[in-house]
């Protein structure tokens, strides 16, 4: 019955979507670069905001799926101010991108007496008057904010070529893609140390999914200052990059932003903001170890704390500590965790007072040859889930998580009990 004046168009088909509701007046409108919000009333100079081009799919699957079932006569209902359409719930005038398709206006207006049904028009069929199940209401009379593409920017991750992070004083650093692997180009101090692929992967994979909470649509909404950080990103074959910027102050809880994409501007959760501010450091490759496993097949475990000595070694059925009976199976683990240590901040050259030695781990190989060495150190001045690790003879310290050492000083046997005289 309703096929011919309810018809369902695929976004393909569609140009607009005009859309007024009680409360407010936009139009969903196919743009070159796609899917944008325009608010009425906004001036010619106000740029329209990204559209989210599932939620307009979304919008069409509704209209083509909720066809009215029914139609009653216009004079059972009354006139149009009983039935709504002059002040309704919702308008929507659809605007194919084809002449050979037609356009249409769908009109929602009030409930029937009973409450289950929806007064219905569609410009198609200007005599009728069709039931809808007001069920449905909630899907057509969304504000425009429902439509909009909160994303920060619009861009791949794996198509970025280069990335920079800037704050007030300058650029902090700038990353360039070299065939798969990026190199830092600044700070110069730092143009020969190897940059962390999956940093970068982790950090641009957060960039680009990262939405924005609530979107500004004035211009007088921004506020003024200057941004205290500024994040580019250009992609292949573009000399154009993709720009972020954060304004102050960033401890606020929601931090005022603009992009490329929102140039009105938007808000962000105070941590959705910090979490797009990083050093240099948390950028490079901040491996402290490096070893070959599978020469590992012993382990010395010193406690300073207990003065204590564990040792184990590798067996065909796993890991022994032979002097208490003991297997270890949580050994292989503790290495590979070894192995993916990372500083958490730049190391120093020395340690003093209140610094104190905790725990050192000797790698042994098959010789009993101590392969590797590494002492871990207590200091109450590091965050609370750190400690400082120095490898092997090299005089230098590193921040690392404390979880390591916490798990090695676990395989330590328990003290056997004081006998009473």
């Amino acid at each position: 019955m309703a096929l011919g004046v309810w018809p369902g168009y695929s976004p393909d088909n569609v140009q607009s979507i005009d859309v007024v509701t009680r409360k407010e007046h936009y139009t969903l409108l196919r743009e070159q670069g796609g899917w944008v919000v325009r608010l009425a009333g906004a001036g010619t100079d106000v740029p329209p905001v990204p559209a989210d081009a599932t939620r307009i799919e979304g919008l069409l699957a509704a209209i083509a799926h909720n066809r009215p079932t029914q139609n009653v006569d216009q004079a059972q209902g009354g006139d149009a101010a009983n039935l709504g359409f002059d002040d309704p719930a919702v308008r929507i005038l659809v605007k194919p991108s084809s002449n050979e398709l037609r356009e249409v206006q769908y009109t929602l207006g009030h409930e029937t007496p009973t409450g289950a049904a929806l007064y219905a028009h569609s410009s198609l069929a200007p005599d009728t008057v069709f039931l809808l199940d007001a069920s449905v209401l909630h899907q057509f009379d969304k504000p425009s904010e429902h439509y909009f593409d909160a994303r920060l920017l619009d861009v791949r991750g794996e198509d970025a070529q280069h990335l920079t992070l800037s704050s007030a004083n300058g650029v902090q650093w700038e990353l360039d893609r070299k065939d798969e692997q990026f190199l830092f180009l600044k700070p110069e101090a730092m143009r020969s140390t190897t940059v962390s692929s999956s940093e970068v992967r982790l950090y641009l994979h957060n960039l680009t999914a990262l939405t924005a909470d609530v979107i500004l649509t004035k211009p007088e909404q921004q506020p003024a200052g200057k941004p205290v950080c500024v994040i580019e990103v250009q992609v292949q074959k573009s000399t154009t990059p993709q720009r972020v910027e954060l304004y102050p102050p960033l401890d606020a809880e929601q931090v005022y932003g603009r992009s490329t994409r929102h140039p009105l501007g938007f808000y962000l959760d105070r941590d959705k903001a910090k979490s797009l501010v990083r050093q240099a450091y948390d950028m490079q490759w901040r491996g402290v170890i490096a070893f070959d496993s599978a020469q590992v097949e012993g382990a010395r475990v010193y406690s300073v704390s207990g003065n204590q000595t564990l040792l184990v070694e590798k067996t065909p059925a796993g890991w022994e500590d032979r002097e208490h009976g003991r297997k270890l199976p949580g050994i292989d683990m503790t290495l590979w965790r070894l192995k993916e240590l990372r500083f958490e901040a730049e190391p120093v050259s020395r340690l003093g007072y209140p610094a104190a030695q905790r725990l050192v781990l000797d790698l042994l190989g098959r010789d009993g040859k101590v392969l590797s060495s590494f002492t871990f150190f207590t200091d109450p001045r590091l965050p609370a889930d750190q400690c400082w690790l120095k490898v092997g003879s090299e005089e230098m310290y590193y921040p690392v998580t404390s979880q390591l050492l916490e798990d090695v000083q676990g395989f330590m046997p328990p003290h056997a009990p004081v006998k009473a005289p």
